[in-house]
């Protein structure tokens, strides 16, 4: 195991430094991690004294949730009798979690904090990237590889990441907490320049959050932050032009939808294919129309009027749990409830801890989920290869440290009549 700790260590890091601003970069990344288990398991390794059996059998209600999505596409072929492989591509990157966590176990504790180095670099190389793209604002870019709703979403993501790890560093450097204070204005800066209210929307759920886990950082860390917060949501309002356009063309949107005069407007849209979603998950309500034939349904709702044509062509719901729902009925309902809200209950349950380490990775951990689900009312984040191991590495990551760290502090709380 001790020729594992520091690979993984550097591919998580490296993970979040490159992800987003590299083209495939993610899927190396997850495959190396899949292959460091693998090695694992051979070697019979037992990180934190347990083997790779021993630890699925401890958290199987977790490694079962993520396999769900793929489960819930066999059902559905299943039932109609005809298997597409390719439908199994997305999913079963999902349920590879088990081996992903395993992977995280190798690592030392004391190695862990140092991911806070690539969380940093990351979010800077991504404001880069969507400052060039996008001009300074003055244009929004659909995709590269990765669509610019979901990118700001995942940056801002590492920002709250940066600011949460505060937590972790025993050294108490003023400085080093001040430029983690600096990552997350720019990850909202960069959340800024996506013009996606959907991101935007999922701010107050991470302040909800960070007021449960500050509850014990010095009064001066928790006064800065929520100085520099308001300053930067009063400059945005007060001189944000990208915000004020957003929200007028939200109500224009809303007007013209509701009146009848244009419903092909980005909001407009998004209520066809809500409602158009929820009429395709009453027809079929078992197993859903299917990964495959989602396009042909939406086509055949266009031409029953139940939604225009242009919105018939876009390739996902604009809501997560409504895509499943539609796509693969009520076991697509149940399995994506079941990935927010299962790894959400583990960090939950720990957010109040008396150790300000633990908190906030499991504030970090319920950041992860809670944004992941906020998005997913207005967009389908699912839909993109990098969400899935961004996902699977951060759950399993954020858990780990919570173990380990656990871990030390029963070890210690042991030694502690020894060494009196």
């Amino acid at each position: 195991m001790k020729y594992l700790k520091l690979p993984v260590i550097v591919l998580v890091t490296l993970f979040y430094a490159f992800a987003l601003v590299v083209d495939r970069f993610a899927g190396v990344v997850y495959t190396l991690l899949l292959l460091s288990a693998l090695i694992g398991i051979v070697l019979r390794a037992k990180p934190e004294g347990k083997s790779f059996l021993a630890m699925v059998k401890e958290y199987w209600p977790l490694m079962l949730t993520m396999a769900t999505p793929l489960i819930a596409v066999l059902a559905h072929q299943l039932s109609v009798g005809h298997f597409v492989a390719r439908s199994y591509d997305a999913q079963s990157r999902l349920a590879l979690f088990a081996l992903i966590f395993w992977a995280m176990l190798f690592i030392p504790i004391r190695y862990m904090a140092q991911v806070q180095w690539g969380l940093m670099l990351g979010v800077l190389l991504c404001a880069v990237k969507i400052y060039v793209l996008t001009d300074g604002g003055k244009t929004r870019y659909g995709t590269d590889f990765i669509p610019i709703i979901t990118f700001a979403q995942l940056v801002l993501l590492m920002g709250v990441f940066c600011v949460l790890s505060i937590g972790w560093n025993t050294t108490r450097s003023k400085l080093l907490a001040g430029l983690k204070i600096v990552m997350v204005c720019i990850g909202m800066y960069v959340a800024y320049l996506s013009q996606s209210r959907g991101v935007w929307a999922t701010i107050p759920v991470f302040v909800i959050i960070a007021g449960l886990v500050v509850r014990h950082i010095p009064s001066v860390y928790k006064f800065s932050i929520a100085v520099l917060f308001a300053v930067c949501i009063g400059g945005a309002f007060h001189y944000g032009s990208i915000l004020k356009e957003r929200i007028a063309v939200a109500e224009t949107d809303i007007k013209q939808y509701t009146s009848g005069t244009q419903v092909d407007t980005s909001l407009g849209i998004r209520f066809q294919l809500w409602h158009g979603s929820w009429i395709l998950f009453k027809e079929h309500p078992l197993f859903g129309v299917g990964i495959e034939t989602y396009p042909k349904a939406l086509n055949e709702l266009s031409e029953r009027k139940v939604i225009s044509p242009f919105s018939a062509s876009l390739p996902h719901s604009h809501n997560e749990i409504l895509f499943m729902m539609a796509r693969l009925g009520i076991f697509g309902l149940l399995s994506i409830l079941a990935i927010y809200f299962v790894p959400l209950y583990y960090f939950a349950r720990e957010v109040l801890h008396p150790d300000i380490q633990v908190r906030c990775a499991a504030g970090m951990g319920m950041s992860l989920s809670l944004g992941f689900f906020t998005l997913g009312l207005v967009d389908v984040v699912f839909l993109w290869w990098e969400c899935y191991p961004y996902y699977a590495i951060g759950t399993a990551f954020f858990l780990t440290y919570i173990i380990k760290r656990k871990n030390q502090l029963a070890l210690q709380a042991a030694e502690q009549p020894v060494l009196a």
